[in-house]
């Protein structure tokens, strides 16, 4: 309940500026680890330390002038999976893997809401090397990118909670992307084939042509999954309509759809799972909806035909 009351403060974000400062954190929990194992030669304490450094940098900077409780802080994680490593210069190549994960009011539930794995990720880094990054200076590829996908976290995040509650933090990852433009690094071009890059994923989030995404986040979480506990049935209501909303996004297309990749990343399981209690008809309507938006998964959805059907 404590978390629901500091996330509701979404509702008056237009109350608080944006600050990056290196005072402790307040908003984020985020499990930040270094994985090393394809490294088999040479000084592999740099990772230990380069993992120190990201945590501080992720978790003990201000990113809002919001103030969170430390048991409402945000929980995510980020993972780094080494490919390659030049001990002499520095340079390293990595996949970067990036999941925020939402709890539901009134259940052990969490739902993951974010998942994603750059595999556009290269940086050095040196022993000892600063973290150094303010909105107005992104610094390295290093920085730029964690930064980046803080905002898309915490954009997100707020979005589940109150309409247009992420616009900030998204308006936030684009100015990254105006300003890495200068970087050498892969991740940050329109021009790149990843359809689900840096560049193409502030860009579906702050498109007016994709602006219903913020909508599908908001009925999805805060009067869908937050209300299957209480009102189950006119909760699979709303997430229908915010999958039909989703659709339309879809439909719409004049770009990259990676706000809609990324939502229904991971989602086929859980949806599955919401409507095999339904009443046939409920469930008839989903699954045929669910598989025009994600064909990839028609094996997954068609299990929501084999549930039971409940009253409720």
């Amino acid at each position: 309940m404590r978390r629901l009351r500091i996330v509701f403060g979404a509702l008056f974000f237009s109350l608080f500026a944006l600050e990056s400062t290196e005072s402790v954190a307040q908003e984020l929990n985020c499990s930040l680890n270094v994985v090393s194992t394809k490294i088999t030669s040479g000084d592999k304490t740099v990772f230990e330390d380069l993992s120190k450094a990201m945590n501080q940098f992720v978790n003990n900077r201000r990113w809002t002038k919001m103030r969170f409780q430390s048991q409402e802080r945000i929980p995510c994680s980020m993972t780094v999976d080494i490919q390659e490593y030049n001990s002499s210069t520095g340079q390293i190549k990595a996949y970067l893997s990036i999941q925020l994960r939402r709890p539901c009011f009134k259940s052990t539930y969490s739902s993951t809401v974010f998942n994603l794995i750059d595999r556009d990720f290269s940086f050095r880094y040196m022993k000892n090397d600063p973290l150094n990054y303010t909105d107005n200076s992104i610094g390295t590829n290093l920085t730029a990118t964690l930064a980046f996908y803080v905002y898309i976290i915490l954009g997100n995040y707020f979005d589940s909670f109150a309409p247009q509650g992420g616009a900030v933090f998204y308006t936030q990852a684009q100015n990254i992307v105006m300003q890495a433009q200068s970087l050498a690094e892969e991740g940050w071009r329109s021009s790149s084939r990843n359809d689900n890059n840096r560049y193409w994923i502030a860009e579906s989030y702050t498109n007016g042509n994709y602006a219903d995404i913020h909508e599908v986040l908001y009925r999805y979480y805060r009067l869908g999954m937050d209300m299957m506990f209480d009102d189950p049935a006119t909760a699979r209501t709303n997430i229908l309509q915010a999958m039909t909303q989703l659709n339309e996004v879809r439909q719409r297309k004049t770009g990259g759809l990676a706000c809609v990749n990324l939502f229904m990343e991971s989602r086929a399981d859980e949806l599955v799972n919401i409507y095999q209690p339904a009443a046939q008809d409920e469930k008839q309507k989903a699954m045929d909806l669910f598989i025009d938006i994600d064909p990839a998964h028609i094996d997954t959805y068609r299990k929501i035909m084999s549930g039971t059907s409940s009253a409720r």
